[in-house]
C-alpha cells in the first residue's frame, strides 16, 4: 500500500488518489450492470410497476459514488487496522442499510423490497472486488484506458438520463409549457367515476369525429386534423388514463380493456352520438372494443396502421412486443424516455420541428409518467384475451362504413393488414400512402383532409351502398 499512501504521513499521495479513483471506477463498471439487471429482474409489472426512484440516472450515480468510496476506505482500513475484513464489512453494510432506509422513507415497504436484491448485489460486488485494489498497479495501459472509457460512458449515461427529465420549477410538465403556436386549442378536463382525470379537446360543431390515439402518444397527435376539420365537424380527442395529461386513479391497471371502458364512459358523459371514430395504433383495438359494445352510437370508422386481432412472437408486431415490452424497452423508456423519443422520430418520415417533437415528448418527461409507454408494447401479446374478444365481436360492426388510411413505410403493419380490414368492413375505401410511416397523419395530413370530408359527408347522406371494392392507392 506504500504506492497508494505515503508511508510517513499515512495520507494519500496524488498517485494513490488516482489509483483509488481508477479502482473505484473499475468496481463500478460491473456493479452498475449487475444492479440494473437485478432491478429489471425483480418481479414487477413491466413498465407501470417500475419505480422511478430506481432508474439508471439514480442507481448508477449511487453505485459509482459508493464504489469509489469503498476503494478509498478499503485502502485506508487495510493500512491502519488489523481487523480489516470485519470493519470493512460493517461499514459497507451500514451504508446499504442507510440506503434501504432512505428508499423505505421515499416509497414505503414496496420500494424497499423491490430495491433489496439490487442493494444486496451491490454489497456483494463491493466485498468481492474492493480487496483486489492492490492489483491496480499491475494493470496494463490498455486496461486502464478501457476502464476510463467505460467509466466515462457510465457518467455520460447518467447525464443523458438526467437530461431526459429536465422539468420546470414545479417538477412536472404542464400544458402551459406547450406553445400555443404548436397546439392552439382549449384544454378541458373530466373526472370519471373511477377517479381518472381525463384531458381532452372538444373543438367545433357538426358531425362528431372522436379521435383515439396510439402509443407512445396522446391527443396532441391529432392537432393537424383537428385544426383543419373543426370548422365543419365537432372534433373530440382525449388522452386515455395514464397517457398524455390524463391521470389514472390508484389501482388502475392500464389495460386496453380498462382504457376502452374509460372511452365509453367519456362518450356517455359528453352525450356523443352518430360518432365517426378516427383510430390509429392502440386507438384501433381500444376504439373497436368500445364500438362493439355500443354499435348504435357509431356512424363510421376511419382507421389506419392499427389492428384488431391477437398477435404472437412469430409476427413482426409480436417480436416488437417482446423487445419493447421487455426489460430492454423498459430500461430505455424509464431511464432515458427512449421509447417515446425513438417511437415518434422513427414513426414519421418527414423531420418534425423541434417544438413539435418536444410537445410529443412533454408528458413523459417526468419519470413517473413514463412507465405506461413501455407497458403497452408488452400488452400486444399479454392482452391476448382482450384481442380475441375484439376479433370475435367484429361482426357487430360489419355494416359500418370504413375509411382506411395506411402508411406503407410501417413495417409493423404490413399491407396484408389492409386486406383483413377490407374483409371486416365490406363497405370501405382505402387510401395508401407510399411515403408515410406509422404516424401517417404527420406525413400526409393535407391529403387526408378531403378524404375525411368526403367520407363523413357521404355517410351523412348515404344508406351505406358504396362499392366495396373501391380503393385508391
Amino acid at each position: 500500500m506504500s504506492e497508494i499512501m505515503n508511508d510517513r504521513t499515512g495520507h494519500y499521495n496524488w498517485r494513490g488518489i488516482l489509483r483509488c479513483i481508477l479502482w473505484g471506477l473499475l468496481i463500478s463498471i460491473p456493479t452498475v450492470g449487475i444492479v440494473n439487471v437485478a432491478i429489471l429482474a425483480t418481479p414487477h409489472v413491466r413498465g407501470i410497476g417500475f419505480r422511478p426512484e430506481l432508474r439508471y440516472g439514480i442507481n448508477a450515480t449511487v453505485c459509482i459514488i459508493v464504489c469509489v468510496l469503498a476503494a478509498f476506505r478499503h485502502t485506508q482500513i487495510t493500512r491502519s487496522s488489523r481487523s480489516t475484513r470485519s470493519r470493512f464489512i460493517f461499514e459497507t453494510l451500514t451504508i446499504a442499510v442507510f440506503l434501504l432506509f432512505l428508499l423505505y422513507r421515499r416509497g414505503g415497504e414496496e420500494l424497499a423490497l423491490q430495491s433489496l436484491p439490487a442493494l444486496t448485489l451491490l454489497v456483494l460486488s463491493i466485498f468481492a472486488l474492493s480487496p483486489q485494489g492492490h492489483r491496480v498497479a499491475s494493470l496494463s495501459a490498455v486496461t486502464i484506458v478501457l476502464a476510463y472509457v467505460v467509466g466515462a460512458l457510465e457518467v455520460f449515461g447518467v447525464g443523458l438520463s438526467f437530461a431526459s427529465e429536465r422539468v420546470g420549477s414545479t417538477g412536472r410538465i404542464e400544458l402551459r409549457d406547450i406553445s400555443k403556436d404548436t397546439w392552439n386549442v382549449e384544454h378541458r378536463f373530466m373526472t370519471l367515476r373511477s377517479g381518472a382525470n381525463i384531458h381532452y379537446v372538444d373543438e367545433g360543431r357538426g358531425p362528431v369525429l372522436l379521435f383515439l390515439h396510439g402509443n407512445p402518444s396522446y391527443s396532441f397527435q391529432w392537432r393537424g386534423l383537428v385544426q383543419q376539420l373543426h370548422g365543419s365537424f365537432r372534433c373530440v380527442a382525449l388522452d386515455y388514463p395514464g397517457f398524455g395529461f390524463s391521470s389514472a386513479p390508484s389501482g388502475f391497471g392500464f389495460t386496453p380493456a380498462e382504457e376502452s371502458a374509460s372511452v365509453e364512459e367519456f362518450v356517455d358523459r359528453l352525450g356523443l352520438r352518430d360518432i365517426t371514430l378516427v383510430m390509429q395504433d392502440w386507438g384501433g383495438p381500444i376504439g373497436l372494443a368500445f364500438a362493439e359494445r355500443r354499435p348504435e352510437l357509431i356512424r363510421g370508422m376511419i382507421l389506419g396502421n392499427t389492428w384488431a386481432w391477437p398477435s404472437d412472437n412469430r409476427t413482426t408486431l409480436g417480436k416488437f412486443s417482446v423487445i419493447a415490452g421487455g426489460p430492454i424497452g423498459e430500461f430505455l423508456q424509464t431511464s432515458f424516455n427512449g421509447f417515446t423519443r425513438m417511437g415518434i422520430q422513427n414513426g414519421i418520415v418527414k423531420k418534425l420541428p423541434a417544438s413539435t417533437l418536444d410537445a410529443y415528448i412533454a408528458p413523459s418527461v417526468p419519470p413517473n409518467k413514463r412507465g405506461v409507454g413501455s407497458f403497452y408494447p408488452g400488452q400486444i401479446i399479454a392482452a391476448r384475451d382482450f384481442f380475441e374478444g375484439v376479433e370475435r365481436n367484429l361482426g357487430r360492426l360489419r355494416d359500418k362504413r370504413a375509411l382506411i388510411f395506411w402508411g406503407l413505410h410501417d413495417v409493423g403493419f404490413p399491407r396484408s393488414d389492409i386486406d383483413r380490414f377490407k374483409q371486416i368492413f365490406p363497405v370501405h375505401h382505402v387510401v395508401e400512402f407510399p411515403n408515410a410511416d406509422h404516424f401517417f397523419f404527420e406525413d400526409e395530413g393535407e391529403e387526408m383532409i378531403p378524404e375525411i370530408r368526403n367520407f363523413v359527408d357521404s355517410s351523412q347522406s348515404s344508406s351505406g351502398t358504396v362499392d366495396p371494392d373501391h380503393q385508391e392507392s
